[in-house]
């Protein structure tokens, strides 16, 4: 399959006579290259973390999405149909159109030093001369939206940023994501460092003594929550094992939380009551409670370790 880049696909357009300007953005963040492409092909996320934008795709594979956007502009909700194709590692390439006018767009990510990634987005857009004057309004609507996107983008790729310091890894099926592999959020895709105990032991009478909301462990999977109400107390995850969303903050009121970044539904790992002794084995977690004593160990996935990224 030919793939055109930007500049040939421009140039294509500029022979039909469209006439084109470019707007280059940029952005940076201490996470990695195949953080930022995975984000850029998460497909679910559009529907639970922005906005102003929803995807409802009709063809997906592993280096292509087409798809109708809704797109808010100025508060009016438009539908955009919508290109989107890996090029190359670490770079894709956009196009679509609005009224009489032609976006295609490039973006480049590159990893200059461990966990610093600073990705560039150059937006190439075209019309016919007489609508020129037009060009420099839409820079600033596209500055705008580019904005919104990257106050939630850049979060989840930072969140996962900060997991790897942690030692955790990022598991996909090959050397780099592919879109279709998005859909499914059932999976486990994040790994514990194969160094790292994932056995926490606390005094969980005193964690609860002065607050009934308490953070143990680390952040991510060899971590959780601890909520009492009354006599009862449950143990929450801290991170979704999907993709490392943090759960930290999610309501956990109906007996689960919910990931932030995809919608799916993480139940309680353990209920217990106050000072009474129980035991409980999941498919990830074996919890016993003895006494004051509570420990909770992680074993979920572990077969992922070695296949992670």
């Amino acid at each position: 399959m030919k793939k055109l880049s930007r500049l040939e696909f421009v140039k294509k357009l500029e022979g039909e006579g469209l006439k084109f300007s470019d707007l280059i953005l940029t952005s940076e963040g201490e996470y990695s290259a195949d953080d930022s492409d995975w984000n850029y092909k998460d497909i679910p996320h559009l529907h639970h973390v922005h906005e102003l934008a929803e995807a409802y795709p009709a063809l997906i594979g592993d280096d292509v999405i087409c798809s109708i956007n809704m797109q808010s502009i100025l508060g009016i909700w438009f539908p955009v149909a919508l290109v989107n194709y890996e090029y190359a590692k670490y770079q894709q390439i956009y196009y679509t159109t609005l009224f009489f006018f032609a976006l295609v767009i490039e973006t480049n990510t590159n990893e200059y030093a461990p966990l610093k990634t600073r990705v560039t987005t150059t937006y190439s857009i075209g019309g016919p001369k007489w609508l020129f004057w037009a060009i420099p309004i839409i820079k600033k609507l596209i500055h705008s939206n580019y904005k919104n996107l990257m106050s939630t983008d850049i979060p989840m790729r930072e969140r996962r940023g900060a997991l790897r310091k942690l030692g955790y890894a990022f598991h996909k099926k090959g050397d780099r994501y592919s879109f279709i592999e998005t859909v499914d959020v059932s999976g486990t895709n994040i790994s514990v460092p194969p160094t790292k105990s994932s056995v926490v032991e606390c005094d969980y009478t005193a964690l609860l003594t002065s607050s009934n909301d308490v953070l143990v462990g680390d952040a991510g999977l060899v971590g959780f929550r601890l909520i009492r109400n009354g006599d009862d107390v449950s143990v929450f995850p801290r991170t979704c094992p999907h993709e490392g969303a943090s759960v930290e903050k999610a309501d956990c009121s109906s007996g689960a939380v919910r990931c932030p970044w995809h919608g799916r539904r993480l139940t309680a790992i353990a209920k217990f009551k106050w000072m009474q002794d129980a035991n409980f084995s999941t498919s990830t977690h074996r919890v016993t409670v003895v006494g004051k004593s509570l420990t909770v160990e992680y074993i979920g996935q572990a077969s992922l370790q070695s296949k992670a990224a």
